[in-house]
């Protein structure tokens, strides 16, 4: 079994999966709001209700969100072979 403190930390923003068949919102923002070793508790942003989730359970229902930022291009430098000049 996997320690949970060492995958996440609390004040993390997550997305939690839900697959209950009648749910309203499938997909749900939440925060990591107390870690342990063998369980995280999380919140849903929306309704303020604490999850717990379980390795074996329900962890597979938890992804983390990351803030990948693409650097932009800028339009001067030169993309491929569609914009070089012909000689």
């Amino acid at each position: 079994m996997s320690d949970l403190t060492h995958l996440f930390f609390v004040g993390q923003v997550v997305n939690y999966r839900n697959d209950d068949f009648d749910a309203l919102k499938h997909n749900t923002i939440c925060v990591v709001k107390e870690t342990y070793s063998d369980h995280i508790i999380i919140t849903d942003t929306d309704t303020d209700t604490d999850l717990w989730i379980e390795p074996g359970f329900n962890l597979r229902n938890v992804q983390p969100l990351y803030e990948i930022v693409k650097e932009r291009r800028s339009d001067s430098e030169p993309r491929g072979k569609e914009n070089r000049k012909a000689i």
